[in-house]
């Protein structure tokens, strides 16, 4: 009771000299509605978190089988961007017409260098390319080959390239390496594919 009549006087006499009686109550739907949207926001970045992670969880749990008919096979050594498309249809009209296409990453870049512009190719007169066929061509086999070793001379045959071994590490040839005899392990190869292999060697350790 002596509450009520305390807070009476104090309104009658805020009253008398015209002013306005202290923003209490303001102040405090103010905060309330601030920890009312912090609450929110909190719980709308949480959810779309979760949701997030959910997601994740749920692509990883495909079996293969899965996720290997949603991604296409790829029968190159190395997959081809958009951007080197038409490099790589260029360099395979040219050279993948008289024999099969051999992959850029089994021979140094400069022995691409050499063998592209060379007039005698392998003792067999040719007319060398010229742009722009030569710079597509160019370009594909600069992007998907190595620099050689500086102390060796650039092979010009498959045989004596270090990084045909190194892409064949536990192949021990019975016969001389040379480019028909790559269909013997590599079926589809006339497609350009080097990623499938026969029978024998699909489940060689």
């Amino acid at each position: 009771r002596n509450d009520e009549d305390e807070n009476m006087r104090l309104m009658l006499k805020f009253r008398k000299k015209g002013r306005r009686l202290p923003q209490v109550r303001r102040k405090s739907r103010r905060s309330v509605w601030t920890l009312v949207l912090l609450v929110l926001g909190f719980s709308t970045l949480c959810g779309w978190t979760l949701t997030l992670s959910q997601n994740s969880v749920s692509e990883a749990a495909q079996p293969a089988a899965v996720l290997a008919q949603t991604t296409p096979a790829i029968g190159t050594v190395d997959a081809i961007p958009a951007s080197l498309q038409l490099a790589q249809e260029t360099y395979l009209a040219r050279c993948a017409t008289c024999h099969i296409g051999i992959p850029p990453e089994v021979l140094p870049s400069e022995s691409w260098k050499n063998i592209l512009e060379d007039d005698n190719h392998y003792g067999v007169p040719w007319t060398p390319m010229r742009n722009p066929d030569l710079a597509l061509a160019w370009k594909y086999a600069r992007t998907f080959s190595r620099p050689n070793n500086p102390t060796e001379d650039p092979p010009y045959r498959v045989a004596r390239s270090q990084y045909f071994k190194i892409l064949h590490p536990k192949v021990k040839f019975t016969e001389p390496v040379k480019i028909g005899t790559c269909i013997s392990c590599h079926p589809g190869v006339s497609s350009f594919n080097f990623r499938d292999l026969t029978p024998q060697w699909k489940d060689a350790p």
